[in-house]
């Protein structure tokens, strides 16, 4: 490690303290200021202090309800607290971005402030759910450039002592940051069904064969995201009862009505209480 690295992770050291007070000074060394991601995120449990600095952010849908999601991305300076305001400018990094605008995220301001008295800026980047982060997920890259008033800080971000490891790498260019996003949905773990889900079968259990559609309408009946269906504790069994009896209930007074719920296949949707059976890829007939 050359000497100059070592000035900014020292610079860096002290910008972590700094963020206690503004009044503090940041970096101990003549130069013009900067500016590099200071993105950080871990377990829940711990010294959140210790958070390591991160190169991306993941976002998972599939445990957000609502179909829109807020990210702040923290970008911090070196150098001195200034009595004035002071712009950088953030853009879309076009070589690591996968993520389509107006589909999974909206557009931003690239010239961003940093205000008189502080050290770093949150920038809220807005994403938005979309079918094609279903299956692949999505990458939005964003890379910091010079401006007048900075140039970038940190040319290489290194592990610091006494914080935890990055995920992925502790080293990485530390003016690029990237949110990835996806919304997978696969048969989450307390998911009380039969065991028979294949073409012929008929539909058992409390709830019966998994679908996505079946999924994110218990979602939206319940208020639930995945997460509640992947433990004891958060799906027991008294919950996955009163799930049943409602769709049960809910179901029967739709198809009483004659707008019964269907899945993709054209079958009736099932579960345990409903006056009718449901064939796995057998269309309904409406009776005559």
């Amino acid at each position: 490690m050359n000497m100059k690295k070592i000035i900014y992770m020292i610079a860096l050291f002290w910008a972590a303290i700094g963020m206690i007070s503004c009044e503090k000074e940041v970096k101990d060394y003549d130069g013009e200021e900067g500016v590099y991601f200071y993105v950080q995120w871990g377990a829940e449990w711990g010294d959140t202090t210790k958070w390591a600095n991160q190169s991306y952010t993941p976002v998972e849908f599939v445990n957000i309800l609502g179909d829109t999601y807020e990210v702040k991305v923290r970008v911090m300076s070196t150098g001195r607290v200034k009595d004035y305001d002071r712009t950088f400018q953030m853009v879309v990094d076009k070589d690591s971005t996968t993520a389509v605008v107006n589909q999974n995220y909206e557009p931003f301001e690239e010239m961003q402030v940093i205000k008189a008295g502080q050290t770093y800026a949150d920038v809220v980047i807005h994403l938005k759910r979309n079918e094609n982060i279903m299956e692949v997920e999505k990458v939005l890259g964003l890379r910091l450039l010079p401006t007048n008033d900075f140039i970038i800080g940190i040319p290489e971000w290194g592990k610091l002592a006494g914080m935890w490891s990055s995920e992925g790498s502790s080293e990485f260019d530390a003016s690029v940051h990237k949110i990835i996003m996806s919304d997978f949905i696969v048969k989450p773990a307390r998911w009380i069904g039969g065991v028979y889900d294949q073409p012929g079968d008929t539909e058992s259990g409390r709830w019966g064969v998994f679908t996505v559609k079946k999924y994110k309408l218990i979602c939206d009946q319940f208020d639930l995201t995945y997460e509640d269906f992947q433990t004891e504790a958060t799906m027991p069994g008294a919950k996955q009862a009163v799930i049943q009896e409602h769709m049960a209930n809910y179901l029967q007074e739709l198809y009483d009505k004659g707008t019964p719920v269907l899945e993709d296949d054209g079958r009736l949707m099932w579960f345990m209480g409903v006056s009718w059976t449901s064939v796995v890829g057998v269309p309904w007939v409406p009776e005559q």
